[in-house]
Order: structure tokens, then sequence, then C-alpha cells
């Protein structure tokens, strides 16, 4: 009875030994694991370190690049009719994607599918290439007030046409009126102001009529405030120069902005702060479940040893007990 007992029992911490040490090895391979994910941390780590912020330059100070600075301001083309925001030192400087599509906001699609049609976008906000014939009638329902025939004759730089309005004459110490009128003419000033609207506008419906549009990454741009910046780094985004012809032109890396001075290259210190940050948090995070892992080892370990223990007391037991048989069995 007592070697059947004991033969039980050994069975038994066999099964249990067989436990301890796949456990053993698992928490191993656990830490193996975590050895490869800190490496992967501090690459990752560096690698955000040496990012950097594609900025623009501006009353007197550096600010992230957005869309409005690259493309203007939607419909609202007062900014640029007015000069009141910050606008691109070279207007043929236009955003497009990595397949060179030029890349419109909501409000200039709309002004193309209102002119050509909304059989001209497809389901993925992606449309193709126009006659420059239409640039006149897009800018007309991109800027309300003012007529296609002025945009084309900007454009073409013909004969503009007359503006002028009647004016009274005031005295500017009294305020009263005087009573004259005078016919005053603003023809150069609206016509001036029409032109910087083409010369901002106009590289970009040019663009988009030679090699076509997108607006898929219009939600993205709107929650995301470094997607513009992170996408030109990347490659996603490209800065091209548009030619008057729409073509863009060759050789135009971000390179070639950034020593030009159009665009800034830096590195954000606040950004730099948040990494390291982050990379402190991660490491921790790591360290905390090593040490976690350590402790269930050792207990595995420990457990191990006294079961390594127990077997071969309980092994001598049964070897003497067999002993014992055989030799009252030859006495």
């Amino acid at each position: 009875m007592g070697l059947a007992c004991s033969q039980i029992r050994l069975l038994t911490l066999t099964a249990r030994k067989a436990d301890c040490e796949f456990n053993i090895s698992m928490g191993s391979m656990k830490k193996m694991a975590l050895t490869r994910e800190s490496a992967q941390l501090s690459q990752e780590y560096y690698s955000r370190l040496q990012s950097k912020q594609i900025s623009y330059y501006a009353n007197g100070q550096y600010s992230k690049m957005n869309y409005s600075y690259l493309m203007g301001y939607g419909n609202n083309y007062a900014a640029i009719w007015n000069g009141n925001q910050p606008l691109k030192s070279d207007n043929s400087m236009i955003l497009a994607d990595y397949k060179g599509q030029v890349v419109l906001s909501d409000s200039y699609a709309k002004a193309i599918t209102d002119v050509l049609g909304s059989s001209v976008m497809d389901a993925s906000g992606r449309g193709g290439t126009f006659s420059t014939d239409k640039i006149p009638e897009i800018l007309a329902a991109l800027c309300p007030g003012i007529k296609a025939e002025e945009f084309k004759s900007v454009i073409d730089n013909t004969d503009f046409g007359s503006y002028s309005y009647d004016s009274h004459g005031v005295n500017t110490i009294t305020k009263e009126e005087t009573g004259s009128q005078t016919v005053t003419n603003n023809t150069d000033t609206v016509k001036s102001k029409i032109q910087q609207l083409v010369d901002f506008y106009y590289p970009i419906f040019a663009a988009a009529a030679s090699n076509g549009w997108t607006t898929e990454y219009n939600k993205a741009m709107s929650t995301n405030d470094d997607y513009i910046s992170d996408a030109i780094v990347s490659g996603s985004f490209q800065l091209e120069t548009v030619n008057e012809y729409g073509e863009y032109d060759e050789g135009t890396s971000l390179t070639y902005f950034v020593t030009s001075g159009l665009v800034q290259s830096r590195t954000d210190s606040d950004a730099r702060e948040e990494v390291t940050a982050w990379y402190n948090a991660e490491k921790e995070r790591i360290s905390t479940k090593e040490s976690y892992l350590d402790m269930e080892i050792n207990d595995w370990s420990t457990e191990l040893e006294a079961i390594n223990t127990e077997i071969q007391s309980i092994q001598s037991l049964i070897d003497d007990a067999i002993s014992s048989v055989f030799d009252w069995g030859s006495s």
C-alpha cells in the first residue's frame, strides 16, 4: 500500500514539475518579448526625437503648416482680397497628395461641382482633369459677387470694363456736406483686387485641371492639427510648384522648398518634451511587466526546486521499498 501511494504521489509531483517548467519557459519567452519591445521603443524614441515639423514664417513668428496658409481660406476670399491673413510668399506653391492630385477643401470641390456637375467627383472624393476654360466660372462660384467675365478678363488681360460710384464732398472740419458731387472711378482698385484673387487661386485650379484633385483627406486634416506637417514629412503629401499651364515643375522636393525659404523644417521643443514623457512612461510600463515576470519566474523556480527535492525523497522511498521486496524474496 505504501509503495502504491508513493507512486501516485510521484506521478502527481512529476505533473506539477512539468507545469512549473512550462510556466518558467513561458515567462522567459515573455521576458524576451519585453526585451525586443524595449529595443523597439528606444528606436521609436530616437526616431521621434529626430522628427521635424514643417512650418511657415509670418507676422514675426513660426507657425505649424496648415491648409489655409498653403491653399487659402475656402470661400472666405476676403482674407485674400483684403490681405488680412498670412499668405504664402509664392502663389505657385500648392499642396498635392502622393498621387499628384491637388488637395482641395470641400468649398473648392463644391465650386467645381457647381460648374461641372456632381458626377465629376467619385464616391471617394476624387475628381479628374477638366478644361482650364472653366476656371473663371469656378472662381465666380467660389467668390460670390464677382462675375466669371471679370475673372476671365483679368486672366486673359483683356478690357475689364468700368467701375465707378458717386461721392459727395464733405467738409472735414465741420463734417457737413458741401453739396458738391463727384464721380469716383475705382476700376483700377477693383481690378487689382480681382488680380490678387486670380494670382492666388488660379495656380490651384489650373493644377487641379491638369492633374486631378481630391477631398478624401479633409476629415483627417480637420481633426488633426499635425496631419499636413506630418504628411509632408512622410511624403504622403507633396509641395509642388505650378507653372502657367498647371503643370508641376520638376525637382521640387521638400529640400527645395526648405532651401528656398518657402517653408521651414524645425524641431518642436514642446513635441520633444511630450515624446520624452511618453518614452519614460512606456519604459516604466515595460520595467513593471519585467519585474512582475521576474517575481513569477522566481516563484515557479522555488516551487520547482521544492518539487525536485520531494521527488528525490519519494523516489528514494520507492527504491528502498522495491529493494526490500527483492531482499525478502532472496532470503
